[in-house]
């Protein structure tokens, strides 16, 4: 027996094996290129690109690096003037999709030896279902009378729906397959808990009480639902709960439940810088001793530098840049130093035009800036405008005269040795340089320059 060829073909076996492999068979599809990704939190990998051969057969292999994945992918034609591409779920299994139909839909796209996506798929059609259904029983309640036969009638019925989506819920909550978790998520985005109210204070309840106690986010990091849900969960407590001990308590619970370092340190990047554009400085002090404490953070990076940052004792000294905006290859660089301020106190304000809560927070500052400077507190004022022309006109309505800014935006020196994520952004120093406090409101420094000695 040819033992080279045995031994190439064991090769083979094992590689197959060892190997996720994808079939697709998309005929009216030859031809056109695609990209075959997927997704960690906010980023997306690409896996592969190419073109579709003749007959629309494409086989995807994923990468070794890549082995073990678990969650959705991308297959996005790139070339396609009416766009195109399908989403399904990778959990180790070899299986292949086929249609046959020059538009493809729910019906045409056919899985195989694929148990996630067939469950993705049925589960899909079966929840559209109950939906419609509860909508037509919904509408016929509303449209009689409380004391008529048919009112009580589909009281009744609607009631049952109700029950029936709650099962429904259940079920999901305790199957192991992605899909079921991936299908909570997808609910999530919409508005949909794991029950039925027209309640909107109920509704609210349940769909934060499921993220904060439920919700795997192991799963929602390759959902590609990610950044969004995040951000929806950050407007439903900031907007609709509007207390920040819940929000605390709630981000505390769910930071808890996070078991994966990797999936820890994209959550809290994109939780803080979430927090931030909310105006939610306050509550991501008090998360730094959680999640310094925690030791899970992978990096520093971005949003993540404000927990690193040291800013309890020496304010860092300021980067001073003198050019135009369009000048970055003449500009002349100076050091502000913080402990040589001339000045009892400062202000640092850190701002960008057009920012709405920047102008109230200006406008309550000039308003003030008598009585401020009366306790000798220097205002400096550091921009994130790229645009020199709008710089200046802002600056230009300024009482006072340091005003800064190197056109980088919130990528700027300053932000980023001061750890500002959003605007606008204060803090308050005494005259060695040391920062009293971080200032939210402008009505705060003022009751605080009430407490000094003339």
């Amino acid at each position: 027996m040819n033992t080279k060829r045995l031994c190439i073909l064991f090769i083979i076996s094992s590689i197959s094996v060892q190997a996720q492999i994808l079939n697709l068979k998309f005929p009216y599809f030859a031809g056109k290129t695609y990209e075959f990704k997927i997704f960690q939190g906010e980023k997306e990998v690409i896996l592969r690109e190419d073109t579709i051969q003749k007959g629309g057969k494409v086989q995807l292999v994923i990468p070794k690096e890549y082995k073990g994945y678990k969650g959705m992918a991308l297959w996005l034609l790139t070339n396609s003037k009416t766009g195109g591409g399908l989403s399904f779920i990778l959990n180790n299994e070899n299986f292949s999709v086929e249609c046959l139909d020059s538009v493809p839909s729910i019906k045409s796209i056919v899985y195989k030896d694929t148990r996630e996506n067939i469950f993705d798929k049925e589960n899909y059609q079966q929840q559209q279902q109950l939906f419609e259904k509860h909508d037509a029983v919904l509408a016929m309640k509303k449209a009689y009378s409380p004391n008529t036969e048919l009112y009580k009638l589909s009281s009744k019925e609607y009631e049952t729906l109700l029950k029936e989506y709650e099962t429904y819920s259940k079920l999901l909550s305790s199957s192991d397959l992605y899909a079921a978790k991936f299908r909570q998520i997808v609910n999530l985005t919409m508005g949909i808990g794991s029950v039925i109210t027209l309640d909107e204070k109920d509704k609210s309840m349940n769909i934060n009480d499921f993220m904060v106690d439920k919700l795997d986010y192991e799963v929602l990091y390759t959902s590609n639902h990610w950044s969004g849900l995040i951000k929806n969960w950050v407007q439903l407590q900031t907007v609709v709960f509007k207390n920040d001990d819940k929000l605390i308590t709630d981000i505390t619970t769910i930071l808890s439940r996070i078991k994966s370092n990797k999936v820890y340190t994209e959550y809290v990047a994109t939780l803080t810088k979430e927090l931030s554009k909310a105006g939610k400085d306050n509550v991501i002090e008090f998360l730094k001793i959680v999640v310094i404490a925690s030791k899970k953070l992978q990096n520093f990076d971005g949003p993540l530098s404000v927990y690193q940052l040291d800013l309890s004792s020496k304010a860092p000294d300021l980067i001073i840049c003198k050019s135009a905006a369009n000048d970055a290859k003449t500009k002349t660089i100076s050091v502000l130093k913080t402990d040589n301020l001339q000045s009892k106190y400062s202000l640092l304000f850190f701002y960008e035009s057009g920012c709405g809560y920047c102008e109230d927070a200006i406008a309550d500052l000039k308003k003030n800036y008598i009585k401020l400077t009366s306790k000798d507190l220097k205002i400096i004022t550091l921009s994130a405008d790229k645009d020199e022309t709008v710089y200046t006109r802002t600056i230009g309505e300024f009482p006072w005269s340091d005003n800064y800014c190197d056109f980088e935006g919130i990528k700027g020196v300053n932000f980023k040795n001061y750890g500002v994520l959003g605007t606008p952004t204060m803090f308050l120093l005494d005259g060695k340089g040391i920062i009293i406090k971080k200032i939210a409101l402008i009505k705060e420094l003022v009751t605080w320059s009430e407490t000094l000695n003339e």
